[in-house]
């Protein structure tokens, strides 16, 4: 009689550790992401961890030389881009760094390269109005760490991967854009 209760609880727990280990995976499937974050050869930079959450907003405050810019980043529409932008700010790598192309049609930060690079997240429908925040596309890499906000609407091929919309700071970012070049000082989360 005891072989009968062995067996019945090691099937119960067989049992039991399948339905867990299926449940995690449907999970993680329903609020991660699987992003593919390619390392650029020669180059030093590590990628972020390849899962990114796919639900939530990040508010992001950028403080320039000249005032502070709110964004506000959303992960179902972007969650590797979304990812990769908060993993690079938590991480520093836009403090001190230029925002090299000002101008009343655009405002580019983030010089340097992170030393990876993945495939933009579109649609094929995207649209940029007056402030839109998106990662720059470059040719024959994808996206890498360079964004853009935009002080008014812009008419752009749909290349350039939207993270988010700027929430607060209008008048700085006009500010930037018509005057000499803007510096991020730091790249707060939260």
């Amino acid at each position: 009689m005891r072989h009968w209760k062995r067996v019945v609880a090691v099937l119960l727990v067989a049992a039991i550790a399948l339905v867990v280990e299926g449940w995690a995976a449907r999970a993680q499937a329903a609020f991660f992401k699987s992003c593919q974050y390619e390392r650029v050869p020669g180059e030093t930079g590590r990628p972020p961890y390849s899962l990114a959450p796919t639900l939530g907003l990040v508010k992001v405050t950028i403080r320039t030389n000249r005032g502070d810019l709110v964004l506000t980043l959303d992960r179902s529409a972007a969650p590797c881009a979304v990812h990769s932008f908060t993993y690079l700010a938590l991480k520093r790598f836009y403090n001190r760094t230029p925002c090299p192309r000002h101008t009343r049609a655009i405002l580019e930060c983030g010089a340097g390269r992170p030393g990876y690079h993945f495939t933009p997240e579109l649609t094929g429908h995207e649209t940029y109005p007056q402030g839109t925040v998106a990662l720059s596309n470059t040719p024959g890499l994808g996206n890498t760490a360079t964004f853009f906000i935009l002080p008014t609407a812009a008419t752009l091929p749909p290349t350039s991967t939207i993270i988010g919309k700027l929430t607060a700071g209008a008048a700085v970012l006009d500010h930037l854009s018509t005057t000499e070049p803007a510096t991020i000082q730091e790249v707060l989360l939260g």
